[in-house]
């Protein structure tokens, strides 16, 4: 018999260190991730040389940027959604969860692995952006609105990505929770526009808007408060989901 001094030390390793470790190398072998992560910058850059005018300054050219950047947010957040949507798809996660030694580990590396990788591509889009009007425009944008601003995008976009990640698991799969994503935060729009609400009840109905008060020179930041508890709920519905449901 294999006494434990004789195993490999990647077997007797901590098992939420073991499942990092798989879910970045299953993260960055998904070509998918890859794509999205490349077409938010993309997208950032084609905002920021339609909306740029000669007359504009970096700032303002960045706050118009800025602006309608969230519509475009679901790319990064759909990282999240892939973290278990594709194992859905293609069945791999019958492998992940009956050989995990505890799920709630695979969905906490899920999880670190998602963030940083949202963060990630969200610095990357915004620095892009600046670069664009620094470089090829000669405007560049003040280093304090552009931290103050990117510093908003990146948690409103983690906050997406982890949404997303508790969504894939509630709803076993990847093409509704990306739906959800999208028509989530124009509901929200809808409503609000339609229904003449106390700021107080929008503010705890409405996460989506509510945490895009990030986005701006002068950012709310208990607007993030609602939809940090959304992210805690869905995630804490999720471990429950997975320790309990037969995959």
């Amino acid at each position: 018999m294999t006494t434990l001094e004789e195993q490999p030390s990647t077997d007797r390793s901590p098992g939420f260190a073991r499942s990092l470790r798989y879910e970045w190398a299953a993260f960055r072998s998904l070509r998918s991730n890859w794509a999205l992560m490349g077409s938010a910058v993309v997208v950032h850059l084609l905002l920021t040389i339609v909306a740029h005018d000669s007359h504009d300054t970096g700032d303002i050219t960045f706050n118009k940027v800025m602006s309608v950047a969230w519509l475009f947010t679901v790319l990064v957040g759909a990282l999240g959604v892939n973290a278990f949507g594709t194992e859905y798809r293609y069945r791999t996660i019958v492998t992940t969860m009956l050989t995990a030694r505890s799920r709630t580990h695979v969905l906490l590396a899920k999880a670190v692995v998602v963030t940083a990788a949202a963060i990630v591509a969200e610095c990357a889009a915004l620095a892009s952006s600046w670069l664009v009007l620094a470089g090829m425009f000669g405007a560049a944008p003040t280093v304090s609105t552009s931290l103050v601003q990117g510093a908003g995008a990146v948690v409103y976009a983690v906050l997406v990505t982890l949404i997303g990640l508790g969504l894939a698991v509630l709803l076993h799969g990847s093409i509704t929770p990306i739906a959800l994503l999208v028509v989530w935060p124009q509901i929200e729009m809808f409503l609000i526009n339609r229904l003449d609400l106390p700021e107080w009840l929008l503010f705890v109905l409405h996460p989506f808007y509510s945490a895009r008060q990030l986005i701006s020179d002068s950012p709310a930041w208990p607007g993030t408060l609602p939809m940090l508890g959304l992210a805690a709920v869905l995630l804490g519905a999720s471990a429950v989901v997975l320790n309990r449901r037969d995959v």
